[in-house]
């Protein structure tokens, strides 16, 4: 795009527009204007529902990429560099050789036979038959697995794909680039506009402000070739408010979007949000906005779809919790945002992978064990010395056969990795009363105490579990590292 055009500059208006950060509530101007030379890396993530009436199981697209800005000029008026966005594929980030092939593999698995990874049935027609329904369902679990990542990575080719390019931006966040577009919808092309906002130009943002804009999108309908150009009106309204983190400035945003024609139905959007500006950066922190949109007859299917759109500035731990598929805040370590795993659960899956000899007549329920893998690899670790982590450790290394189909090493090294991110957020602690509290960072945890680094004078104090809230303790057994 040798500038970003009008459909382009729409979707920064509405799915990134949303996010410039703002306030002053010091009374401080806001401005972009970051130092030549550094670099900015951000965690995008995108989440769509699609609620067509008329649609029994809601669609849901959940897609991240990682964002680089690279600042190469500065002055008092605007700013220039390069940007770079690399996609996931599901946990991990992509290569764009590697996304190509899962691409490929996945849809030449779909369109073939059954997998016959279950060998030969047993003689015993019993067991016959519960390796024959074993089979079935695993396969069918298989083939859906295909079919959602395929409709995500063929529905929304915009967010798995790779994007960079060069950007220029006023103080006052008014940007021009080129690079690469992407495909509708949500261009990757215009992710690299996220996480601005065009600001007043005097920067005087003391009581809040509004501003109006006029955008023209083309739409392509879903049941046709047909392209329609769409005149938008664009309201936005931000409001102060108080931020999440000392030092920075913040603002409440409420959008109204209307007009125009999408292949012959009518556009409406409406949204909502909070962002956070870093003055010591001169660039964004973190937002994130909620959209419910009608008669964007390009997503397909759906002409209703609910959207959320998020990011976070990552510096060194708030990428580790990003890249682990949490949210890079404290609130990641929240059972809400990060489920525990039930004692029977636990015990559930002990005994699932619990070693036996070869010559045992047990064979386990393949779709069973997919299950539980799943749930071991998007919930909170269980505590480091409970018996299904013993387990798994001690089945990996003694290297058994169950290693080939359970990815004991990925869960072992998720959990690690959560443990250890879980000590470098502070927390507020308090006893039982909630009348003593005191802010720390977890540092390991025993059979009746916990170690903490105190936050005041930096030092490392020992608390029995019995002082502590039951929510605290929850934590510290849940997170905690166990005292060497």
């Amino acid at each position: 795009m040798s500038r970003i055009d009008n459909w382009q500059r729409f979707f920064i208006a509405i799915v990134a527009g949303a996010f410039g950060m703002l306030n002053v509530a010091s009374g401080q101007d806001v401005v972009y204007t970051p130092a030549v030379g550094e670099t900015f890396d951000y965690g995008i993530e995108y989440r769509i529902v699609e609620r067509t009436e008329g649609e029994r199981n809601p669609i849901m697209v959940r897609q991240r990429c990682r964002l680089r800005y690279v600042v190469k000029s500065s002055d008092s008026e605007e700013w220039s560099g390069t940007y770079q966005t690399i996609p996931f594929m599901g946990n991990k980030l992509a290569n764009k050789g590697t996304l190509a092939n899962h691409h490929r593999r996945t849809r030449e698995s779909y369109e073939s036979g059954p997998s016959n990874s279950f060998g030969s049935a047993s003689g015993d027609p019993g067991m016959a038959r519960f390796h024959q329904a074993a089979s079935e369902r695993a396969e069918a679990m298989r083939k859906e697995q295909q079919r959602r990542t395929l409709y995500e990575l063929e529905r929304y080719p915009g967010l798995f794909q790779f994007c960079g390019g060069e950007i220029w931006c006023t103080t006052s966040g008014k940007i021009r680039g080129k690079g690469a577009k992407g495909e509708l919808p949500f261009a990757t092309g215009a992710i690299a506009g996220l996480i601005f906002l065009q600001l007043p130009n005097d920067g005087k943002t003391v009581s809040g402000f509004s501003s109006r804009a006029e955008s023209e999108l083309n739409f392509v309908s879903s049941e046709s070739d047909q392209v329609a150009k769409s005149r938008i009106s664009i309201f936005s309204l931000m409001t102060p408010q108080n931020p999440m983190k000392a030092g920075h400035l913040a603002f409440g945003r409420e959008v109204e979007i209307a007009g125009g024609v999408s292949a012959g139905q009518q556009l409406t959007l409406s949204g909502s949000g909070m962002w956070e500006f870093s003055p010591e950066m001169g660039m964004p922190y973190a937002g994130s906005v909620d959209y419910k949109i009608d008669g964007a007859s390009y997503i397909g299917k759906a002409t209703q779809f609910d959207l959320r759109v998020g990011f976070h500035y990552l510096d060194p731990i708030r990428a580790m919790l990003f890249d682990h598929d949490l949210l890079p805040t404290m609130e990641a370590f929240d059972a809400a945002n990060l489920p525990r795993l039930t004692s029977k659960q636990q015990a559930d899956m002990a005994k699932y992978w619990e070693p036996r000899s070869k010559k045992s007549v047990f064979r386990p329920d393949r779709a069973l064990g997919v299950q539980y893998t799943q749930i071991a690899t998007n919930s909170a670790p269980p505590p480091a010395n409970s018996r299904l982590q013993r387990l798994l450790e001690k089945e990996l290394e003694d290297d058994s056969d169950w290693t080939n189909d359970i990815q004991f090493e990925q869960i072992l090294s998720r959990w690690d990795s959560i443990r250890k991110a879980a000590t470098k957020f502070p927390r507020e602690w308090s006893d039982p009363s909630g009348t003593f509290t005191i802010k720390a960072m977890l540092q390991s945890v025993g059979k009746s105490d916990v170690s903490l680094l105190r936050l005041d004078n930096r030092q490392t104090i020992s608390v029995p579990l019995e002082k502590l809230s039951e929510d605290d303790v929850e934590f510290a057994r849940t997170f905690g590292i166990l005292h060497q």
